[in-house]
């Protein structure tokens, strides 16, 4: 049996392997104080567009639904917005706070109307038809909101939103404002609202009413 052949072992070179770890150190440095220098700056820049759009600091752009209501442009983030009605029909309900229009009857299900202006101070223009409004929501529809025109859906850079202009009534929603004077609505604070919860049961009772006042001509035999 042949004892197998091992090559004579090098000395290692502890010059080279201390100026390897040196440079290392270096760069790791280097790259921490860039890190550093990026976060001051973020926190002496507080009126960035991602910074006043929650989650959208890593974005270029958002994507926008605007509307009017009493001459004032408005916006909400399309992630809030699952679709957009015309010529929809609301049926009243009596004895709800001003805001509250009544209900609709999006394919079956039925969703509370609001209108906006009161609880923004704007005021309410005389409106004949409900032509326009917002289906709100994100898993599912949750209510519509009232448009005096027809929304436009936009998308705009980071760059061209910036802090909220506290001008309207309930600063509370207002989380950024476009250079165009779009003042964009928090979308997350509108949904968990409870001003936008209504009872169930007065819902249900509101279409029971609609059903009975239909008019059905009796059958000739």
């Amino acid at each position: 049996m042949t004892t197998p052949f091992r090559p004579a072992a090098r000395p290692v070179d502890w010059t080279a392997v201390r100026r390897r770890m040196a440079a290392a150190i270096e760069q790791t440095e280097v790259l921490l104080g860039a890190a550093q220098q990026d976060e001051q700056y973020e926190r002496q820049s507080p009126h960035l567009a991602g910074d006043a759009l929650p989650g959208r600091s890593e974005e270029q752009a958002v994507g926008l639904v605007t509307f009017m209501l009493s001459n004032r442009r408005l916006a909400l983030e399309i992630r809030y917005v699952c679709e957009i009605v015309s010529k929809a029909r609301v049926s009243p309900l009596p004895g709800m706070p001003p805001h509250v229009c009544g209900v609709y009857d999006l394919r079956g299900h039925l969703l509370p109307v609001f209108d906006l202006c009161g609880l923004l101070d704007l005021p309410r223009g005389t409106r004949t038809t409900n032509n326009w409004m917002i289906v709100c929501g994100q898993t599912q529809p949750e209510f519509l909101i009232l448009s005096d025109t027809a929304p436009e859906v936009l998308t705009l850079p980071l760059e061209e939103i910036g802090a909220a202009e506290a001008d309207l009534g309930d600063n509370a929603w207002h989380c950024a404002t476009t250079k165009a004077g779009a003042v964009i609505l928090d979308g997350d604070l509108l949904l968990n609202d409870r001003q936008f919860f209504l009872e169930d049961e007065r819902v249900i009772a509101s279409n029971e009413t609609e059903r009975t006042e239909i008019y059905e001509p009796p059958i000739s035999k």
